[in-house]
């Protein structure tokens, strides 16, 4: 299938159980990155109609219509969800594919760990359990009730589509709350495909809204969700400046804030590595989605032993890539998602050109029938860790490779960066593999493996400028919850 054979979808907002028109009638379409065709229309949000969506999310929440639903019943809703979204993943991968512009061979893998999040969550709403105190004190018994956090409003980025909201929102959903969703404009439609899906599985109307606007609105839309008192918590994956503007807007009233954002991650290699494997996954670790996530594995740290032999090996796997079409099975890189990104991406390559040696990639490919959004999957060796291609988020598939002598250099050089979201070591020695992981700084990292280890329920989250929070598994769930405590005074004798 191409791009060419799919028809236009067109999406209203989701409010209260329903799909509507914005209040204004206005509406906004998104191009594919690879043809610049209509792919998709939308309804338009504007703060008004995401108050709207608050309200609603406001009244179902206190109805405990959601809230107050016994574990069984969120059970089932959720474990049917996840069903949902296994039949209809090929729809789904192909939306994303077309907005988004990732291959669809990645977009049906994030439709398989998005259902098994959903999965996860509804077994997890019936193990969540609070705690009975007795023996603190005679005649007392204390109580901790792990009760939802309330109204949650989300901000989700295009990059993982899918994914991103299925883990917020199955562990909002398991722990009682009501939502507010602004997906990126960039790529709305599996939010708004999750919300039909919800609805037929049984969810109450009103529990989870969607409200899709574009750039200029989105930014509107996004600072009413983060700001508003009718909100409990925000979580949001992007930028580390819209973190920061995320915690600007919601400083006007005290709420929980659980933020995913950028990284600049280093992938350390030892010389007694299990080379083979280190050298593929160095080239996938930067080149999945073309490069544009924020755990990508963007700075290469190589022992000197094997700098350039593994520089040389990776080669052949930069070579590998097919770029072309999303749609194409056999692509396995898109286009980037826009004019603007390739313009930052191509001034790394320029700033890369000066501060390192080119051994591969740099240019801008031409593929037929296309806008021709590709980078080539580029590497610069002998990078100094002190250059902005080491210290700055590209989101695109460049790679600055730096070499080092001693394990204490590793782990000095990976911890001098104001970034802190995943990382990852490959050596043999499992003394030395642990004493790195627990000594590099960052909310997540691989051993032997990056971003392919394949555990999907595990905390997932950063440090320092990567944010704050944890998605995935019993953490994810906790983030939306709050402990009460409850003591309780007996009498002193039995009568």
């Amino acid at each position: 299938m191409s791009t060419t054979e799919i028809a236009v979808s067109r999406y209203g907002l989701w409010i209260a159980g329903e799909q509507r028109d914005a209040r204004k009638g206005a509406t906004f379409t998104r191009t594919s990155p690879y043809t610049g065709d209509v792919v998709s229309e939308y309804a338009n949000a504007d703060e008004a109609d995401a108050q709207e969506a608050l309200d609603a999310a406001r009244r179902t929440f206190e109805s405990g219509a959601w809230a107050n639903a016994s574990a069984w019943d969120r059970h089932v809703v959720l474990k049917r969800t996840a069903e949902l979204l296994r039949e209809n993943a090929q729809t789904i991968a192909e939306r994303v594919a077309l907005e988004a512009g990732k291959p669809v061979n990645l977009t049906l893998g994030e439709t398989v760990v998005s259902a098994r999040a959903f999965d996860f969550y509804a077994g997890a709403v019936l193990a969540d359990e609070g705690e009975a105190i007795s023996h603190r004190v005679p005649n007392a018994l204390g109580l901790v009730l792990h009760e939802p956090v309330g109204v949650v409003s989300m901000i989700t980025a295009w990059n993982f589509p899918l994914a991103q909201v299925a883990q917020k929102s199955g562990a909002a959903l398991a722990a009682g709350c009501s939502i507010v969703l602004k997906p990126s404009h960039f790529c709305s439609s599996p939010a708004m495909l999750l919300a039909e899906y919800l609805h037929e599985a049984g969810l109450p109307a009103g529990v989870f809204n969607v409200v899709p606007s574009d750039l200029d609105r989105g930014v509107l839309v996004g600072q009413h969700l983060a700001g508003s008192h009718d909100v409990e918590m925000v979580g949001l994956t992007g930028s580390t400046a819209a973190g920061r503007a995320v915690m600007r807007a919601a400083a006007s009233n005290t709420k929980k804030l659980a933020l995913e954002l950028g990284g600049k991650s280093a992938n350390i290699v030892f010389d007694d590595a299990p080379f083979e494997e280190a050298a593929r996954t160095a080239v996938s670790a930067f080149t999945t989605i073309s490069g544009q996530q924020c755990s990508a594995g963007s700075r290469l740290l190589v022992q000197r032993g094997i700098h350039q032999r593994l520089v040389e090996a990776m080669k052949e796997h930069v070579a590998a890539h097919v770029l072309g079409d999303p749609l194409d099975t056999a692509t396995t890189m898109g286009p980037l998602i826009n004019e603007d990104q390739l313009k930052r991406v191509q001034g790394y390559i320029e700033v890369g050109r000066e501060v390192g040696d080119l051994v591969a990639g740099g240019g801008q490919p031409q593929v037929e029938g296309s806008l021709n959004l590709f980078v080539q999957p580029t590497v610069f060796d002998n990078v100094s860790n002190d250059s902005r291609l080491a210290r700055e988020e590209v989101f695109g598939p460049v790679l600055a490779v730096i070499p080092f002598d001693t394990e204490a250099d590793a782990i000095a050089m990976a911890n001098d960066n104001e970034y802190g979201l995943a990382g990852g070591v490959w050596t043999t020695n499992i003394d030395r593999a642990i004493r790195v992981a627990k000594a590099v700084r960052t909310g997540k990292f691989f051993i032997n493996s990056y971003n392919t280890a394949g555990i999907d329920d595990m905390p997932h989250g950063g440090i320092k400028s990567s944010g704050f929070g944890r998605e995935f598994g019993l953490a994810g769930m906790r983030e939306f919850q709050e402990l009460k405590t409850v003591q309780i005074k007996l009498s002193e004798s039995a009568s």
